[in-house]
């Protein structure tokens, strides 16, 4: 009988917590966006600086073809390249600007 108040005590404040926590993920995805890939892709991602161009990089790495790839963006701003030739010495092409915000779907070939 113990143990099973234990359990039951236990798992009452697991859930509290985890309803606490709730909040918090309702506005993670304010600056946030979701690469997604229709074919294996490397990809590169920026933030903007204050003045439009490339800022800080974010990311790099390669996408799987039918994977995604979440991204958060400093203000909801990115630029990014991309290549389908997937070796690391095969040069990015393209410099394409999107918002990056409420975790849209952003394709990447």
């Amino acid at each position: 009988m113990k143990k099973l108040t234990v359990l039951v005590i236990l798992t009452f404040f697991m859930m509290l917590s985890h309803l606490s926590l709730e909040p918090l993920s309702a506005n993670a995805g304010e600056n946030d966006c979701i690469l997604a890939a229709s074919v294996d892709v490397i990809v590169a991602v920026w933030n903007l600086d204050d003045k439009g161009n490339k800022g800080h990089l974010i990311w790099k790495g390669l996408i799987k073809q039918g994977g995604q790839k979440r991204i958060e963006s400093q203000h909801g701003q990115i630029r990014y390249a991309q290549t389908t030739v997937v070796d690391e010495n095969e040069p990015l092409s393209g410099d394409i600007g999107r918002w990056c915000n409420n975790g849209q779907i952003i394709g990447v070939p």
